[in-house]
């Protein structure tokens, strides 16, 4: 669990550094990989069990976490719309908004609620 956490940590706080950068399609990219260990742990905390990959991921999201798989869902295709289309910074916002949001409906490990806050 603690890797979990250590790997959310360290992908958002390098999106935030490459959003300073202007390098939004790294931001996003990164942020997204925040948003699924972000969901890993909140799947591990409840199930004892990790998803295999993305379509698992949001099959036990729907079932266990309906609110946030409503959250990522929406924001899935801009991870995947980044590896060939231009991004925006509104972008990345948007998506950093979408895990601030997962962190309002769900129960948050302190250094995630604390990273996310600032």
């Amino acid at each position: 669990m603690e890797e979990l956490i250590n790997t959310f940590v360290e992908e958002y706080e390098g999106a935030r550094e490459q959003f300073e950068k202007g390098k939004y399609k790294n931001t996003l990219i990164l942020l997204s990989k925040a948003l699924f260990a972000w969901c890993d742990v909140l799947l591990y905390t409840r199930l004892s069990k990790l998803p295999a990959n993305h379509s698992e991921r949001f099959r036990m999201l729907e079932s266990y976490f309906p609110e946030v798989y409503v959250i990522v869902d929406e924001l899935f295709s801009s991870y995947t719309d980044a590896y060939s289309k231009p991004v925006v910074s509104e972008s990345c916002e948007a998506l950093q908004d979408g895990i601030r949001k997962i962190t309002r409906v769900a129960e948050v490990p302190k250094r995630i609620k604390e990273l996310v806050e600032r």
